[in-house]
């Protein structure tokens, strides 16, 4: 019953159209290792975990987060994606911190891991195929990012240690002998060291956080579009490479119509340039406010599709899925008949602006919810859910582009 809440203006409603046309369910593990015991600390690895994961629930993933894992947490957030990938349509697998190949076979690096001899590999360290393998087996897409090509502090001592030139750990990762409809993304070219930044995230990191929820673009397109901001950003130093055996076209977002042509890229904006935007949206901040309490969280359900097409426009993407108007004014029409009376509220302080152009930003935020059922038999739904919403400024004030939404407890 607590999912079904979620169903209110969430609009998880929509997927429930119609059974055949469910998209398939899409569940990530996002992690990120920087402060290690034995090799310092890596400045990004962290941001750039939590800002991809964020990411990726905004356009309908479930997300399965950690950072700074040990060896065992480390397994035992592979064994939850495990879990979590049966019933899955596509599975993800995004990789933050220190990786090493040894013998053409690549591992993460646990923060508690001691290297000091190749033997070690196996007890201390992770093989990144056994989790590819484990994708393959329960989905029929898999994807990979690892920007876990930063350079290797272990490498010295295993190759010192080692006593076969296969043993000898190399810079960079390798490329992986075979996939089944997998996309393997790396920060770098195999063998390659690729950067950390100087800024809250990676080069590779940033550049796939501008790009990955454009709508009806191709993963093969956003990666061109990665590329280019990187090899831009670093001067030719760094160049994101991929490999995959995918059957068919993938979308992180659909879109109607034709994929969009790769962007131009752009030079990073200077500092002073990113504190004017901040302070921009930032002083814009009472209007997303009210535009969720005004129209987000106190619909008018009498004149619903004047209400939707106030709010949404012509479409939005909603869990990752690209809805017309005339859809969403029929679930939210048939959602609000089932009430005799409820009630939507923004928790107080909970609102989180994040600006990315002068007339685009994400709201987060929690949600109270209360409806009270027509159906004396049905049970009373009350709860909290935190949402994500991508608003775009039109003429006549904020609309959403995109929506999703997870339970809280």
């Amino acid at each position: 019953m607590g999912r079904l809440a979620i169903l209110a203006w969430a609009f998880l409603g929509l997927l429930l159209l119609r059974a055949d046309a469910e998209p398939a369910r899409r569940v990530a593990l996002v992690i990120g290792n920087g402060t290690y015991a034995e090799a310092g600390t890596l400045a990004n690895p962290v941001n750039d975990a939590l800002d991809i994961a964020d990411k990726l629930r905004s356009i309908g993933f479930e997300v399965i987060e950690g950072n700074d894992l040990g060896k065992r947490e480390l397994e035992r957030s592979i064994g939850e994606f495990s879990d979590a990938l049966e019933g899955a349509g596509v599975g993800l697998f995004y990789y933050a911190g220190h990786g090493l190949q040894v013998d053409g076979r690549n591992y993460i690096v646990p923060v508690d891991a001691r290297l000091d001899m190749p033997v070690k590999l196996q007890l201390e360290a992770v093989p990144i195929d056994e989790v590819l393998d484990i994708m393959e087996q329960q989905t029929k897409v898999s994807l990979v990012f690892l920007d876990a090509c930063r350079n290797n502090p272990f490498a010295r001592s295993l190759s010192r240690t080692a006593t076969t030139r296969s043993a000898t750990a190399l810079a960079g990762l390798a490329q992986f002998d075979s996939t089944r409809g997998s996309f393997i993304a790396f920060s770098t070219a195999p063998g390659a060291v690729a950067m950390d930044g100087t800024g809250r995230n990676s080069p590779f990191a940033a550049a796939l956080l501008r790009h990955i929820a454009e709508p009806g673009q191709s993963i093969n397109d956003m990666m061109i579009a990665v590329r280019r901001d990187v090899v831009s950003q670093t001067h030719e130093g760094q160049r994101p490479w991929e490999q995959g055996s995918l059957l068919e076209r993938f979308e992180f977002v659909p879109g109607d119509g034709p994929a969009p042509e790769p962007k131009a890229t752009a030079e990073p904006a200077p500092a002073s340039q990113v504190a004017a935007l901040e302070r921009s949206v930032g002083d814009d901040k009472a209007s997303i406010e009210k535009f969720l309490r005004r129209d987000y969280l106190t619909p008018d359900t009498k004149a619903m599709g004047e209400t939707v097409r106030r709010i949404y426009g012509s479409s939005a993407t909603i869990f990752g899925t690209r809805y017309d108007a005339d859809a969403i004014v029929k679930v939210k029409t048939d959602w609000f008949a089932q009430w005799v009376s409820w009630s939507l509220g923004l928790e107080p302080g909970s609102l989180e602006i994040t600006p990315h152009s002068a007339d685009r930003a994400d709201a987060a935020f929690a949600m109270r919810y209360d409806y009270v059922p027509k159906d004396k038999a049905s049970a009373r739904l009350t709860g909290k859910a935190r949402v994500t919403l991508g608003l775009v400024k039109a003429e006549d004030g904020w609309r959403i582009e995109s929506e999703t939404s997870q339970a809280m407890q």
